[in-house]
């Protein structure tokens, strides 16, 4: 499917906008996507000996004073809040219609992982041959490849919560900000500063997502502009000064060799012993107070800038521009890793290796500002056209369905006299399921795939195993969209809050 395939879709998707349409959410989510890609791009830097395993590391660690970009380049809490926006909007109409809870989560994961598991599948057999070829020298590579995906695990996890978040919207729009946001601030501080033990953190990807998810609650509720200039100001001032005075890094992505070592505070000309933390340490991962703050900060700028955006949105060559963007995203998205690997791999071989070496730490560094630009540029060119290669023959995954995971469920988990929570209960449990399954196989990649075991902070991670528990947890969520005897929906069914 190349670009004469794609070009239809595009102009037919832009003419058929119809007005009622809020092109900001599709606009601000599509475009969060671009920006991470093109992030990824501008950070990877890479050592490659002649005779040797390349080493991938970030630019920002051997530029400390380019950090503050992150702030700019940082902006997955778009995509969680907009995502939440979008996602409340179809559960409230699903939810109208009488469709069961597991039958709407099932769409949105059919949706989202449709794409995935075709690269899965590909990355797979590329991995079990790259790992007899190359050997232990391709594991560099390989081991990152899928990394990039872990926000889509964490994203469907966050939608399991998202019709009781809901509930709670509607009868306090007050209190999930009053418990999630204190909560998750207590754990980054807790695990920061007081000692706690560091596995504590991993609440946060929680915590901190489903805060952010909130916030896209309100984008249909009227308030006031002035009030989310407030929360800009504010959560952008608390953000500096924690960073300035506090030990979190300026970073809001994980550095190689990022380090916090923590065993007092200053505050205003005082210093407060603490038990304190001593390891690598990152902003993104488990997610900071810091992060959470500037998801604030982020989200309410696109509250305030809401009449610009949707004003430059009207116009036709923007839109048009916008639902390219929108139907390529996530193939974009999944596939530029590769891209960019293949585009090192490209100069490498022709003897245009990145002129890099491996600083004091270990981690690769330029060797000259001049030399790595210029060689940047050239590694543009490449990977752009290698990235559009990949774009226009994957782009249709998302849109094509793929055998047994787009067809009905013949049979159901789900006995009609089951009580609602246990119907709950079973589908939070497999959704949990599918979004472990993504995290793991993105955090522990494809080296020595499928038998290798890699450790993720501590834990032993196998991405062959993750593969499995990804795909039973979908075939059970699947399973409870119907009922025993493949029997349609029914208004009687258990339903959720909302």
């Amino acid at each position: 499917m190349g670009l004469a395939a794609l070009l239809p879709p595009v102009r037919s998707t832009a003419e058929g906008t119809p007005e009622s349409r809020d092109r900001v959410i599709d606009a601000v989510r599509a475009a969060s996507l671009f920006v991470v890609v093109f992030g990824h791009l501008l950070m990877a830097v890479v050592y490659w000996p002649p005779e040797g395993t390349p080493v991938v590391g970030n630019l920002l660690a051997g530029y400390p004073a380019l950090q503050p970009l992150t702030w700019l380049l940082q902006v997955m809490p778009i995509f969680f809040a907009f995502g939440g926006a979008a996602s409340v909007i179809a559960w409230r109409k699903a939810d109208g219609s009488g469709v069961l809870y597991s039958t709407w989560m099932w769409g949105r994961v059919r949706r989202l992982l449709r794409p995935v598991l075709v690269y899965f599948a590909v990355m797979a057999v590329v991995g079990i041959v790259a790992s007899r070829l190359a050997g232990p020298s391709a594991n560099a590579l390989l081991s990152i490849v899928a990394q990039p995906l872990w926000f889509l695990g964490v994203y469907l996890v966050t939608l399991l919560f998202l019709p009781a978040m809901w509930w709670v919207h509607r009868h306090n729009r007050a209190v999930a900000f009053v418990v999630l946001v204190p909560s998750a601030a207590l754990v980054s501080v807790g695990v920061t500063l007081l000692g706690w033990p560091a596995w504590l953190g991993l609440l946060n990807f929680v915590l901190v997502w489903v805060a952010i998810q909130q916030l896209g609650f309100f984008w249909g509720e009227h308030t006031q502009r002035r009030t989310w200039i407030v929360v800009a100001v504010v959560s952008l001032a608390v953000n500096l000064a924690l960073v300035r005075f506090g030990p979190w890094p300026m970073s809001l992505v994980g550095l190689p060799g990022d380090r916090v070592d923590v065993d007092a505070v200053t505050v205003l000309g005082r210093t407060f012993t603490v038990p304190g933390y001593h390891g690598e340490y990152s902003n993104m991962s488990p997610p900071s107070v810091v992060l959470l703050l500037h998801g604030l900060t982020l989200v309410s700028l696109v509250f305030v800038f809401r009449g610009t955006l949707e004003r430059f949105l009207r116009r036709p060559r923007v839109w048009l521009a916008t639902c390219l963007m929108m139907l390529t995203a996530m193939s974009l998205y999944i596939w530029h890793l590769i891209a960019l690997v293949a585009a090192v791999a490209t100069l490498h071989a022709f003897g245009l290796g990145p002129p890099t070496r491996l600083g004091p730490d270990g981690w690769p560094e330029p060797t000259g500002t001049a030399a790595y630009a210029a060689w940047f540029l050239l590694l543009l060119g490449i990977f752009v056209v290698y990235l559009s290669a990949l774009v226009l023959v994957t782009w249709s995954t998302e849109y094509r369905p793929l055998p047994v995971w787009d067809s009905p469920a013949r049979w159901g988990l789900l006995p009609t006299d089951l009580p609602g929570w246990t119907y709950v209960l079973r589908v939070v449990v497999s959704g949990v399921l599918v979004g472990l399954g993504v995290l793991a196989v993105a955090l522990g990649g494809f080296a020595g795939f499928p038998t290798a075991t890699h450790d993720v902070a501590g834990i032993p991670v196998s991405s062959g195993a993750a593969m499995l528990v990804l795909l039973g947890g979908a075939l059970w969520m699947r399973s409870l969209t119907r009922q025993p005897g493949g029997r349609a929906e029914s208004r009687s069914r258990p339903r959720v809050a909302g």
